[in-house]
């Protein structure tokens, strides 16, 4: 069972702890019970923690201790504790209640989580009341700012005056940062990022099939980075910050069109050997259709063909091709996600990338996702784009990529498009560029699968013969 806490919820907590934090769900009320035997089973002697409250008046707080818990019966004193307040009444209002004086928290075997100022239970297990709720413990001494400085809040400001809770989570605080990285990491170099441009730039699609370049189909969610991933890199050929495709912010997809875009490179005055085709955003209600989806994969839908919100596509569609060729199909599928709003997914865009990926699938073509925005999830990253590979949370989040998608894990790529910067930089062209070189390794895939195709196919005519 999931935690409650949202990502919104554990970037402000870290930055009140000081450092890049994760969080892993330790103990949840609603899932292990209101047992404070079971709460010392699942977070004594762990290291930091957070502890969060979720009362029935949607009211969320909670305590930070760098101290582990533990049942030796005593007062402790962290320097570094403090209790806050996330939500009241649902709104988003967070303070936080720094230590002042005195102890700050209660480790006993017969309690549950207890801070000065903030308890839970004293009872082996306690039961919900008939109103679906558990009554913590709230006689005295809450909220109180004995030991932190409540800055003018009370336990009615904070929690309406009661500690009545339809849930409560501990969570494990980790540094953001693995020691080592979790996946392959490449050498943030000049080299690397020229050869890497030499690959992309001398490509050239499978020889056998004839075909003179590889269609590479992004789709995603609306504002996920499609057209900013093609502008990303148009900017690395070009050598500065360029924008053929329209980039913005906007309640329904900016793409109304299928576009494919082709990129020059000006040292050679040539086209590369692949398009990168622009789909409508994949959003609630608008989304792109899966007949019209189908007839792009297929090769049937002319460049320039413009969405229809109630129509969709047919064999009477102005430019529609009735009989496409390899080279007029999608050749290698790739699904742009934003990473920091992957937990807000709604379930009416999972399921329709979930029927975009059936139809892929049924076709025999490759797909690969392309995860932007991980500078929003990781300040570490937003610092340093060269440590994508050893953050905790972007690594947590090509994991939640793949289950979605239902792809492995090694065809979900980490990138970062040029959004904020006006100068090119090293480290955001490799991440493009090695995503860019994947869709194009796995192209040539579906062209050598195709080709054996072929190459059966005209035996078993011979055969005939």
């Amino acid at each position: 069972m999931a935690g409650l806490l949202t990502r919104k919820d554990k970037k402000q907590i870290s930055q009140w702890i000081g450092r890049d934090s994760q969080f892993k769900l330790l103990y949840k009320v609603s899932r292990d019970g209101m047992s404070y035997q079971r709460f010392h089973e699942l977070c004594d002697n762990k290291g930091p923690t957070v502890t969060i409250f979720y009362n029935t008046d949607n009211n969320m707080y909670g305590g930070y201790l760098s101290d582990s818990w533990g049942s030796t019966g005593s007062w402790c004193t962290d320097l570094t504790a403090f209790l806050f307040k996330l939500h009241s009444a649902g709104n988003w209002i967070p303070v936080m209640f720094p230590y002042t004086r005195g102890e700050t928290h209660f480790k006993a075997g017969n309690h549950g989580p207890w801070f000065h100022s903030l308890a839970s239970c004293s009872n082996d297990v306690l039961k919900k009341t008939e109103g679906g709720f558990y009554q913590l413990f709230s006689e005295y001494d809450f909220f109180d700012g004995q030991s932190f400085d409540m800055k003018g809040e009370t336990a009615q400001s904070v929690a309406n005056g009661h500690n009545n809770v339809t849930d409560l989570e501990v969570y494990l605080v980790k540094d953001d940062e693995h020691e080592s990285p979790w996946r392959d990491s490449p050498d943030w170099s000049s080299q690397t990022f020229q050869e890497l441009k030499e690959f992309v730039a001398n490509y050239e699609p499978l020889e056998e099939m004839k075909i003179s370049e590889v269609n590479i189909l992004l789709i995603g969610q609306v504002g996920a980075g499609k057209s900013s991933f093609l502008n990303t890199i148009n900017s690395i050929f070009k050598g500065g910050i360029s924008s053929r495709a329209c980039t913005g912010s906007a309640e329904s997809s900016l793409t109304k069109s299928f576009e494919k875009f082709r990129v020059r490179d000006p040292s050679t005055k040539k086209y590369l050997r692949f398009w990168i085709c622009d789909t409508r955003g994949v959003e609630e209600g608008l989304s792109i259709k899966s007949d019209d989806l189908g007839f792009i994969l297929d090769g049937n839908l002319p460049n320039h063909y413009t969405f229809n919100p109630v129509e969709k596509a047919s064999t009477k569609t102005p430019g529609f091709v009735k009989e496409p060729t390899v080279k007029d199909r999608i050749h290698v599928v790739v699904f742009v996600l934003d990473g920091s709003t992957l937990d807000v997914l709604s379930e009416g865009v999972v399921s329709k990338l979930k029927d975009i990926k059936n139809l892929v699938v049924d076709r025999g073509v490759p797909q690969l996702a392309f995860l932007t925005k991980m500078d929003k999830i990781c300040e570490t990253v937003n610092k340093d784009v060269s440590k994508m590979f050893t953050s905790s949370a972007v690594e947590d989040t090509v994991n939640k990529t793949a289950d979605i998608i239902a792809i492995p894990r090694s065809h979900v790529l980490p990138v970062k498009n040029y959004e904020k910067e006006t100068q090119l930089k090293t480290d955001i062209n490799i991440l493009a560029l090695t995503a860019l070189r994947q869709a194009l390794m796995f192209a040539d895939d579906f062209l050598e699968n195709q080709y054996e195709l072929e190459q059966e196919n005209s035996q078993t005519l011979n055969t005939r013969d």
